[in-house]
């Protein structure tokens, strides 16, 4: 029976999310480097100390932005940030990757700064107080807040299940069952998608009641059935609406793999695509993490990443870890065949999600002939009203003069 819900599931929802791009995709794929197509698979950490030296060699397909890069005024933010899309522009001709944590309650990246009233309260004490309706007008404002400062991902909503208010993720989940938490995750990602924003369902196959990876690897020891017949839900559910980014979790499940966390496991990586068929980006949690750091075998996380079957990769050390990629395809440790498909479905992404996200803005010359144009203008206005003010006195004058002489003819009449 289990067997056959998967085949149902695999029946209704095999299409290529991206499909409708991948012609267009193919285009820009033919004209770039190794170099250039593995870059586009890295989202670091935006390091804003080494802001030019990321010009114009070294971009990569996006950035992960978190609190410090928000600790500004609006105007100054959203001047670096235009400057760093237009820069991807001109250099790559594709669109840059914007991604932020908004999750709202303990998680969160600019709404703490930015926001009127506060940081955004979490999903579960959202729907506790207003239900799913409440999540769905919160999570506009989140959008709305999000594009004022060009970020075009939010790594949200966490699709997680957990049911003791002790466990690391409980809070961030919606702390409710398997049915719950699909239906209000199924919601949650139409109005995304309707609203033409990506976000992205995380921590699969699920993180259940285990440890913070921040620091240290969490060993998952629950059955395979319990993930297909509750973990799984909200995933399914969100793949059903067309989510185009699900994240995988650095935990050790050890009933499919119990030698490398979920997020460089082929065999999990490989449910994820063949059995949930799911066609859109899978990305890593961050390999900066302990986690990982601690539990690659003394092998490149990103390689392992890259052969595992992810698209995109966080990380802080991007430099590094691009290049152990790179040598990696040219060792024959990956093939090219691995990172194109990758790559092309990155930029049909794009095409779909992000083209047209470049800031029109002024360069200094038009600064400068616009503030020219204001201070003639004001100088012309001026001149204008002290000529109409002059011919106003002046035909008082001759009126008042008129005056007075009609008056003289009339006395004498």
């Amino acid at each position: 029976m289990l067997i056959f819900y998967l085949l149902l599931f695999s029946l209704c929802y095999s299409s290529e999310l991206f499909e409708d791009y991948y012609e267009e995709a193919e285009k820009y794929l033919k004209k770039m480097t190794l170099e250039q197509k593995v870059n586009q698979m890295f989202f670091p950490k935006y390091n804003s100390k080494r802001r030019v030296e990321d010009f114009p060699d070294n971009i990569p397909g996006g950035y992960v932005l978190y609190e410090e890069h928000f600790n500004y005024n609006e105007s100054f933010i959203q001047e670096y940030v235009s400057e760093m899309i237009n820069i991807t522009k001109n250099v790559t001709g594709l669109p840059l990757g914007l991604a932020v944590d908004e999750e709202g309650g303990n998680v969160y990246r600019i709404s703490n700064k930015h926001r009127k009233n506060g940081t955004f309260p979490s999903p579960q004490k959202i729907f506790n107080e207003s239900g799913i309706e409440g999540i769905l007008s919160i999570d506009q404002e989140k959008r709305d807040l999000l594009r004022k400062f060009y970020m075009n991902v939010n790594l949200a909503p966490v699709a997680d299940i957990s049911y003791n208010s002790s466990d690391y993720m409980y809070h961030r989940t919606l702390g409710k069952s398997p049915k719950i938490t699909a239906d209000y995750i199924a919601k949650d990602v139409e109005g995304y998608v309707n609203d033409n924003f990506t976000c992205c369902a995380k921590h699969f196959p699920g993180y259940g009641n285990n440890t913070n990876t921040h620091l240290w690897i969490a060993i998952d020891d629950r059955d395979y059935d319990i993930f297909v017949k509750e973990d799984f839900l909200p995933f399914q559910a969100s793949i059903k609406n067309k989510i185009p980014m699900i994240l995988v979790s650095h935990n050790i499940v050890k009933c499919k793999d119990p030698d490398y966390p979920a997020s460089i496991s082929k065999e999990w990586i490989g449910i994820l695509r063949n059995e949930l068929k799911f066609s859109g980006l899978i990305i890593t949690d961050d390999l900066s993490m302990n986690a990982i750091t601690l539990y690659s075998h003394n092998e490149s996380s990103s390689v392992l990443a890259v052969k595992a079957g992810n698209d995109l990769i966080i990380t802080n050390n991007y430099r590094n870890h691009s290049k152990e990629v790179v040598e990696a395809v040219k060792s024959g440790n990956i093939t090219e065949n691995v990172i194109d498909t990758a790559v092309r479905r990155i930029i049909a992404w794009k095409l779909k999600y992000l083209e047209g996200l470049v800031i029109n803005k002024k360069n200094k010359d038009d600064d400068n002939n616009y503030t020219l144009t204001i201070v003639l203008g004001s100088v012309g206005g001026i001149i204008l009203i002290a000529i109409v003010v002059f011919l106003i006195v002046r035909c008082k004058k001759k009126n008042n003069s008129i005056d007075i002489e009609a008056g003289g003819l009339l006395s004498n009449l």
